[in-house]
């Protein structure tokens, strides 16, 4: 099925994760420039955003850059009935698996994370995700995770966090 998704001829791809309270578009902007200096304007044809289309934060707002650039955009949305509280990983790993079917036709992949804090009072996953020395707390869990099987799959990944 995610075959079947994949435009032909896409020479570079961004993956984007973040959350669904990220609001920095400067930041989030930057590093869409960033990636396309990077692989050479010139060099970039077709170029593909990979969504779990959420409807606000990360997703929303880079979906709005790549359509005002008249881009394409792949989108991937969770599937709450089918995989419930499980959703959201399930879709992460599609999106990286998408990616990885983009690679394999010879695009470029990298994976832009979004890194906000996790604010649940009590998270049993606190001291499991550190952070900096100089900052205390972990990053939202679906990002990581993510961000964790773009890494697990060779993709190159590229973090931005902010703390809010």
């Amino acid at each position: 099925m995610i075959a079947e998704m994949i435009p032909e001829s896409s020479s570079r791809v961004v993956l984007v994760t973040g959350s669904r309270s990220w609001n920095d578009a400067k930041s989030m902007r930057e590093t869409f420039s960033d990636a396309w200096r990077g692989w050479g304007p010139k060099n970039v044809t077709r170029p593909v955003l990979l969504s779990g289309h959420c409807p606000k934060g990360a997703d929303a707002m880079a979906e709005l850059m790549w359509r005002d650039a008249g881009s394409e955009i792949t989108i991937l949305p969770a599937d709450r009935s089918a995989h419930r509280g499980a959703a959201g990983f399930q879709r992460n790993q599609e999106m990286v698996g998408a990616a990885q079917v983009f690679r394999e036709a010879g695009a470029q992949v990298l994976c832009t994370a979004f890194l906000n804090l996790c604010r649940k009072p009590g998270c049993p996953k606190r001291s499991q995700e550190q952070l900096m020395p100089d900052a205390s707390g972990h990053f939202l869990h679906g990002t990581i995770h993510c961000r964790a099987r773009a890494r697990a799959a060779g993709i190159k990944t590229t973090n931005v966090s902010h703390w809010v």
